[in-house]
């Protein structure tokens, strides 16, 4: 069974806490662990921002195809001036 060593709020939406299985990175805004059986601190945190880094990457790449379709469809409508 896992036990908690240390726990740490780094904010009111972050906590670290070292398990003896490793460091635990909780996020409350997402609901879920960013890092699991960590073997440290910084690899933790590195696990947390890679998740980020992807998530941004992959909303940002829907953001870019949702405008280019919304685009598309009020261009339909759009009257053209000369």
């Amino acid at each position: 069974m896992v036990k908690v060593s240390k726990h740490t709020e780094l904010s009111e939406t972050l906590t670290l806490s070292e398990c003896t299985d490793g460091f635990w990175l909780y996020d409350y805004t997402r609901g879920f662990n960013l890092a699991m059986r960590a073997k440290t601190e910084q690899e933790a945190f590195v696990e947390a921002l890679s998740y980020y880094q992807d998530r941004l990457s992959e909303l940002e790449r829907a953001h870019k195809c949702l405008d280019s379709r919304v685009k598309d469809f009020v261009s339909q409508f759009a009257e053209v001036e000369d």
